[in-house]
């Protein structure tokens, strides 16, 4: 069974309340009522209706601030409100809609016409809900993408090092036999009779000497221990920024140390770009952290960095040079922190400039880009987080992204 949607209506008029109530339950609504603004706050908070009815000439406070109360609350921001007042003047209009009003209308109420526009804005509210779950699963596939495209190198990544501390292990592992073939010897002249045949027992312990190579080992096992412990550690380090970057609870926005949060992204980017691209980082001394989601954070940072270790690729295609820069910097700017991506690519024609945040939009041969990478960059730093991203780009020279983020919690929209 559906369940019905649920209105509240507040009006310090009982018999236009009555009236208003009335008919909209003979519409198959679920209705609570309220008389006062502090009522309807406290209905709206407890209910949590999908629509709100609002009369403005309220006692206590008045439907103009009971309207910017709703919005403010993280809880009730996104329920349409619809104010039904005597109130007629231009004043009270604009005012109704600066403070958050979906609509306005004037008493006496039609209401056929009152019905209209409450169905009108529900449609809209679910319409906006579907709209927002069509990008929830438009980005996590981007991101499954993005997951796919990075394993092999990460594989890669992770195999080279494996690969040489299972050789330095394996040399280890024979340079032990000799070692203890050789301790036997000498252990058993050092048990030997004063009568014993010690002569022979040296010529062993000299020949044990020679296969073990003595001097050759002093030399290469400390360099084997060496080079198994850095690969050991560069394990270490690509298995911390892939738990880092792909951390459960990173949904929830929180204050994020960023130069962590890009070296970490970095490392799991560095198959894409280590081939065609060095990376150089100019961060912000003392950066304070930035509230927001780690995990869309990343994803975004991941997109500009391949995007740039593929335009420096194709950039080497054309033989310009061997191998490009992608310089990563951070700074403080008044209330905003700001993270800038750039390379030495091709750059972007100015013509199509404006069209890279477009959804779909790519400039990728078929099968190579679905166009989703920056719409998806845009939507989580502008409408998630409240920032801003935007493109400088000189053909034949290279292009930056750059992002703003507010260190203040004031972001406007859901994490992704």
């Amino acid at each position: 069974m559906i369940k019905p949607n649920r209105l509240l209506v507040a009006d310090d008029d009982p018999i236009n309340r009555r009236i208003l109530v009335r008919s909209l339950e003979k519409a198959g609504y679920e209705i609570v009522e309220a008389s006062t603004g502090l009522e309807a706050l406290e209905q709206a908070l407890e209910h949590l209706p999908d629509l709100i009815l609002l009369d403005i000439g309220m006692p206590g406070r008045n439907g103009f601030e009971v309207c910017e109360a709703l919005k403010s609350q993280p809880e009730t921001a996104d329920r349409p409100v619809i104010f039904i007042t005597s109130k007629s003047q231009a004043k009270d209009v604009e005012r109704a809609f600066s403070v958050g009003a979906s609509d306005y209308v004037t008493k006496p109420m039609h209401l056929q016409e009152v019905k209209a526009r409450v169905s009108v804005h529900l449609g809209l509210r679910r319409a906006k809900e579907e709209l927002r779950a069509s990008h929830l699963q438009l980005l996590q596939a981007q991101k499954l993408e993005s997951i796919g495209q990075l394993a092999a190198g990460v594989a890669h990544e992770i195999n080279t090092p494996t690969q040489y501390v299972s050789d330095n292990t394996r040399f280890l592992e024979e340079a032990f036999g000799d070692l203890v073939e050789l301790l036997d010897k000498i252990t058993g002249l050092v048990h030997a009779d004063e009568d014993g045949d010690t002569a022979t027992l040296k010529a062993s312990i000299s020949s044990a000497m020679k296969v073990a190579d003595l001097k050759y080992l002093l030399e290469e096992v400390p360099r084997s221990l060496e080079q198994s412990i850095d690969g050991l550690g560069r394990i270490a380090e690509i298995i911390r920024a892939m738990k880092e970057f792909s951390h459960p609870g990173t949904k929830e926005v929180a204050p994020v140390d960023i130069h962590r949060a890009i070296e970490s992204t970095m490392t799991v980017a560095s198959n894409e770009w280590k081939y065609v691209a060095a990376i150089e980082t100019d961060f912000a001394p003392n950066l304070p952290q930035v509230p927001c989601a780690l995990g869309d954070l990343n994803q975004v940072v991941l997109n500009l960095i391949v995007n740039a270790a593929h335009a420096i690729g194709e950039r080497i295609s054309t033989g310009d040079f061997e191998k490009g820069l992608i310089t990563i910097t951070t700074r403080e700017v008044g209330e905003w922190v700001e993270i800038c991506v750039s390379d030495t690519g091709g750059g972007i024609p100015e013509e199509i400039r404006d069209r890279v945040f477009d959804p779909f939009f790519t400039t990728k041969e078929v099968g190579k880009g679905t166009g989703q990478g920056l719409a998806m960059a845009h939507s989580t730093i502008v409408d998630a987080h409240g920032g801003s991203i935007n493109l400088q780009s000189v053909l034949g020279e290279g292009s930056t992204f750059t992002i703003r983020l507010p260190f203040s919690q004031g972001y406007v929209g859901e994490a992704a």
